[in-house]
């Protein structure tokens, strides 16, 4: 089962990535327009990155410490983030 804690945090990683490309768009949009539906964007890009660099956190120090029939559910969870945010990465650009 310590693959599927490996699997959960290389796409938690890819997450975080992901939210740092969108801050920066929706930031240089943000800037460049001033529309409110951009800073909603941002904002609530901000606060999922908050969320996954907690996750991340979570998943690497206390891994272990989850039981073992949790981890397909926490992989699926993780997996499914990334599917959306590539998603609104792809409507972004």
């Amino acid at each position: 089962m310590e693959l599927l804690i490996l699997v959960a945090t290389l796409f938690a990683t890819f997450n975080v990535i992901l939210l740092l490309g969108l801050i920066y768009l929706y930031a240089r949009i943000v800037t460049k327009t001033r529309a409110g539906y951009s800073a909603g964007l941002l904002i609530f890009a901000v606060l999922l990155l908050f969320h996954n660099v907690v996750t991340l956190f979570g998943y690497t120090v206390m891994g272990g410490l989850f039981n073992d029939q949790l981890y397909p559910v926490l992989v699926a969870v993780t997996v499914c983030e990334f599917g959306a945010l590539l998603a609104l990465l792809k409507v972004t650009v």
